[in-house]
């Protein structure tokens, strides 16, 4: 009896460690397999997720080696490359109705912006976004989107912060060749904290919307020298303005 006891004594923590050590690794692969799922079917592109490594003792971690991929009909390799996400969430909070995310600290991310016959990247995987989240102008599209809405878990994201990124601005008929401009840095409060949650496809909608307003910073500030270029061509010099505007517009798509 005495030798059954010491089994079960020594049995036991084993198994709790065990049942820990898989519990870990079910997050990482749960977290992994919704965004690759849910990636997809938001943006209309390919989403890879390489790697997660997310502690299941502290709620903290990295999510690495992440692409949205770039819509049909652009030349550019990707429209966002993630090389690292750090990320700490509420442990208790996992296996609930609401998933509390504490912290998402995007550190140098690559958004290419590209501009061609179909419009730009940016513009059509946010249209997609819109449609899946059920606030595309299309009735086809809210009909799918508002059977799904409320149904699986919810999320909420207290700070989502982007920091050090760059916008490579690049043009389709050029093969997706260009340069880079900064990225204005992000920070998003709160989001899905109001009531039950947000679904993915809001959180999506609202962070890349976010993102989509820095792009255009971005791009702004890079094309403003070009229309003070044009305005000297109102004023008389129009050849020093013509060559300088010409140069701009070159040293933006790399040409």
């Amino acid at each position: 009896m005495g030798k059954l006891i010491k089994i079960i004594l020594i049995g036991i923590p084993v198994l709790i460690i065990v049942a820990i050590l898989v519990l870990g690794l079910s997050l990482n692969s749960v977290i992994k397999a919704g965004v690759e799922k849910v990636g997809p079917m938001a943006t209309g592109t390919d989403v890879i997720l390489k790697d997660v490594d997310i502690s299941i003792f502290s709620g903290k971690g990295e999510l690495s080696g992440i692409v949205i991929g770039n819509p049909s009909g652009f030349k550019s390799p990707s429209a966002f490359s993630l090389n690292k996400v750090r990320v700490a969430l509420d442990v208790g909070s996992v296996f609930s109705d609401k998933i509390i995310i504490d912290e998402i600290y995007i550190d140098a991310p690559e958004v290419t912006y590209e501009t061609g016959g179909k419009g730009t990247n940016i513009k059509t995987i946010m249209s997609n976004i819109n449609s899946f989240s059920g606030t595309s102008d299309s009735p086809a599209a809210k009909e799918p989107a508002a059977k799904a809405e409320g149904e699986g878990t919810k999320i909420q994201i207290n700070n989502l912060i982007v920091k050090n990124g760059k916008v490579n601005l690049s043009v389709t008929a050029l093969g997706g060749q260009g340069v880079s401009k900064p990225l204005p840095d992000i920070h998003l409060k709160d989001i899905g904290k109001d009531g039950g949650g947000a679904t993915m496809a809001d959180a999506f909608k609202k962070i890349f919307a976010a993102v989509n307003k820095n792009v255009g910073t971005a791009i702004a500030g890079s094309l403003k020298d070009v229309t003070g270029d044009v305005q000297k061509a109102a004023e008389g010099e129009v050849e020093k303005a013509v060559g300088g505007a010409l140069d701009k517009v070159k040293g933006i798509f790399g040409k």
